[in-house]
């Protein structure tokens, strides 16, 4: 084995235990430490995300066996499980190619990277939810940007002063953000403080803020807002969406799409 290469195998062996030893790693920290250039750490971090030893996250790696990407989800994931699906599969066409796009953590946004995933479509994705990383992760035609953060407390997603501070420095396309509920006078509705503030930056750092939720979603609040109803670009829901609220959020000048 040539010198350098068998330099570069000892190289990515420690970065690996390294991964283990802690959350995650900066590459500018990992250039200082091993004295090569960023641009070799960064090929060292793609090849061990190749095999599965480390992810990605906003300016560095993480370690892959770190997180459990076998969630349960509970029932609110398999309540209106189709409609979610038509709902995705709407979302996802809206998707040009070389986008960059938001997508926060909720189950209908994970099935939104479920459809993302199978497409062709060449596209950046930056969230903050580790259960849509783990669908996103090895797919050729998308490029996954993981936000720092501290991990939540039975939540598989990061929030946190440092998610924010990369959000504010961050910009995107289009931001796909899920809702607990839409109230076509007061906008939509988060269920906690955490959740509420990463959407409301997600949508506030985009060009496009698109939230998608099921129809039983609409007419409803929830624990916190996180858009006032002038900032959503637009609403994608299923057929089953009350006329008269569909109609109340078009004359808000919100373009809705039934799936």
């Amino acid at each position: 084995m040539p010198r350098s290469s068998a330099q570069g195998s000892k190289r990515r062996n420690q970065l690996a235990n390294l991964l283990k030893a802690q959350e995650n790693v900066s590459t500018s920290e990992l250039a200082n430490r091993f004295q090569v250039s960023e641009m070799t750490i960064r090929r060292d971090l793609k090849q061990l995300q190749n095999e599965g030893i480390a992810l990605p996250y906003y300016g560095g790696a993480l370690a892959a066996q770190r997180i459990t990407f076998e969630f349960e989800f509970d029932v609110s994931h398999r309540t209106h499980l189709a409609q979610k699906k038509r709902i995705a599969r709407t979302a996802a066409s809206q998707v040009k190619a070389r986008q960059t796009l938001f997508l926060d953590t909720g189950t209908t946004t994970l099935e939104l990277a479920k459809s993302l995933a199978q497409s062709d479509v060449e596209m950046t994705v930056i969230t903050a939810s580790l259960v849509i990383a783990s669908e996103l992760w090895a797919r050729g035609n998308i490029r996954l940007q993981l936000l720092g953060g501290q991990v939540r407390g039975g939540n598989p997603d990061l929030a946190g002063p440092l998610t924010e501070i990369m959000l504010e420095r961050l910009t995107a396309d289009v931001a796909f953000l899920g809702s607990d509920g839409v109230d076509p006078e007061r906008g939509s509705f988060a269920s906690d403080v955490e959740t509420a503030r990463i959407a409301e930056r997600m949508g506030a750092c985009s060009k496009q803020t698109i939230v998608i939720c099921d129809s039983s979603k609409l007419g409803r609040t929830g624990a916190v807002r996180c858009l006032k109803i002038d900032e959503i670009d637009m609403l994608i829901t299923d057929k089953g969406a009350n006329a008269s609220l569909v109609r109340q959020l078009t004359d808000r000048r919100v373009k809705v799409k039934r799936a």
